[in-house]
């Protein structure tokens, strides 16, 4: 590949991952919002059902997000193994150029960033049904 095609191809999976990662914390806003609006009014039966399906939603958007991060991180490994070669100037790309501690430390970040999120999502929905319950 020319040095070209390896940038457009790190920029497109950049693009990627973070559309993927914004529709993450789109559904993780939208729990928290819907936490505090509805969570008071639901019965235990109809919260199960909620959080059943936003579960759903979310741990499939994980796995989305460690399957495209991951591809971005693999890329950019392969980039940075490119980079020690004479003839390329691949060597501005930020993390790549960092080496493989920068791109594992984005990736294991992101992927913590959105357990921890789904799990204080979580937290939040049950702090504000016992709040208005009692």
């Amino acid at each position: 590949m020319t040095d070209y095609e390896y940038a457009d191809l790190f920029a497109s999976f950049l693009t990627a991952q973070n559309a993927v990662f914004a529709n993450y914390m789109a559904v993780v806003t939208g729990m928290l919002a819907a936490s505090w609006l509805i969570a008071p009014k639901l019965g235990r039966f109809t919260a199960g059902i909620f959080l059943f399906i936003y579960s759903l939603w979310t741990i499939g958007l994980i796995f989305a997000l460690i399957g495209v991060f991951g591809d971005f991180t693999r890329l950019g490994l392969e980039i940075a193994r490119v980079t020690t070669s004479p003839d390329t100037a691949l060597g501005w790309i930020g993390p790549v150029h960092d080496g493989h501690e920068m791109m594992a430390r984005m990736y294991y970040g992101l992927i913590a960033t959105a357990v921890l999120a789904y799990l204080a999502s979580l937290v939040f929905f049950f702090l504000v049904r016992r709040r208005n319950i009692q």
